[in-house]
């Protein structure tokens, strides 16, 4: 036979008049510790992102590090091309550039150039997230960590583009922090090339100069030469003189052949007397002029021997010139084939919606890990309870 509470006399216990906030408070008792390590910092969570957490946009930007001969044109098989397994050099550039963005430098560039303090300590920013928690950790190395877990670059595994995010409390300061570090990105692309660039055609360069100087010494020689021996070009003005030398032996040999005949023919005549004379004075002549082209040193030879030796010296260091002007060209040509480029395949955006806290993240990861601690230190103590006991 049951027996019905109703029933009962009014001074005995009945279940239905304990309210549910009694029965949660007599729970709460009776498992106080799970509510201080579990319940409560939950609790807390859920406050913190319903009325106090902030906003945070996010930015996005793509893009890729190629070189010169991918520049022809933007497409998605030409990326492949130049940022996957092919572009050795091209993929340790990308990788530059992307240390580049999440390096102190870049941090303190942006801090100086788009008052990156002021972007992350904005009025409305709430207390945890926002830069500094509770006016600590103003050194600069704290920002720095501060600022590597907002801006993230990473490079997709499949396509190889960079994929650079930023992270602040409005969707504008995103966009230009992004903007901005594009840009400081493209600049230290610049810088690369101009190393780049000047490394190749430094050496070549400073021969170049070396022959020049040599060739315009040669030159300078070769005009003081010229003023000394007061003859323009020693060889060609001796080819006259040749003639006429010759010429004159000519003449002699004429002569000569001449007066044998008249000696043979006619030995008494008046004519060998003539021819005699004739010929002295022909040798005299031959004597005199080829004593101008050779013999002591005021002749032409000495001086077509200095000429065609400063000659000879000319033409070496113009032949050498030519060559080191080809080796520059060829330099500059490489330097230009080796120069890298950062080409946007997606800009910056403007979040329509904030991204970040992400509620139901956050709020998992709290409630697991304060149950994952509580759990733990339950089956600590009920481990130091069983050592006791024995």
């Amino acid at each position: 036979m049951s027996t019905d509470v109703h029933a009962l006399d009014d001074g005995q216990y009945r279940p239905e008049d304990v309210s549910v906030l009694t029965r949660l408070f007599n729970w709460g008792r009776d498992h106080f510790p799970f509510m201080i390590c579990v319940a409560v910092p939950t609790f807390l969570t859920v406050l913190y992102l319903i009325f106090i957490a902030t906003p945070q946009y996010v930015s996005e930007a793509h893009f890729v590090v190629r070189g010169r001969s991918a520049q022809s044109g933007i497409s998605l098989s030409n990326i492949l091309q130049s940022s996957g397994g092919g572009g050795g050099a091209t993929s340790e550039n990308t990788y530059v550039v992307q240390d580049y963005m999440q390096s102190r430098d870049a941090a303190e560039l942006l801090i100086k150039q788009n008052h990156l303090l002021d972007v992350y300590s904005r009025p409305e920013a709430d207390f945890l997230a926002r830069y500094t928690l509770f006016g600590m950790g103003e050194k600069f190395e704290h920002f720095y960590k501060y600022y590597k877990r907002h801006i993230i670059v990473e490079q997709d595994s499949e396509t190889s583009i960079s994929i650079l995010t930023v992270r602040t409390f409005r969707a504008q300061d995103s966009q230009q922090i992004a903007r901005a570090l594009l840009d400081a990105g493209e600049n230290l692309v610049n810088e690369i090339n101009r190393r780049q660039r000047e490394n190749l055609i430094h050496a070549t360069y400073q021969e170049v100069q070396s022959a020049e100087t040599k060739l315009r010494d040669i030159n300078q020689k070769l005009a003081d030469y010229r003023n000394a021996v007061a003859l323009i070009d020693p060889m060609r003005q001796s080819v006259p003189m040749v003639g006429y030398v010759t010429s004159l032996e000519n003449m002699l040999t004429s002569t000569n052949m001449q007066l044998s005949q008249l000696q043979i023919s006619a030995p008494n005549s008046p004519l060998i007397a003539a021819y005699q004379r004739q010929a002295a004075i022909l040798s005299e002549q031959i004597k005199k002029s080829s004593g101008q082209i050779t013999g002591s040193d005021e002749s032409l030879v000495p001086k077509i021997t200095g000429y065609e030796d400063l000659m000879l010296q000319r033409d070496i260091e113009q032949r050498v010139l030519a060559s080191d002007v080809a080796s520059l060209e060829s330099a500059k040509q490489q330097a230009n084939q080796q120069m890298i480029y950062v080409d946007e395949v997606a800009q910056p955006n403007i979040a329509d919606w904030p991204e970040y806290p992400r509620d139901t993240v956050v709020l998992a990861v709290v409630f697991l890990s304060c149950l994952g601690l509580y759990v733990m230190g339950r089956l600590l103590i009920a481990s130091a309870r069983e050592r006791n006991l024995r």
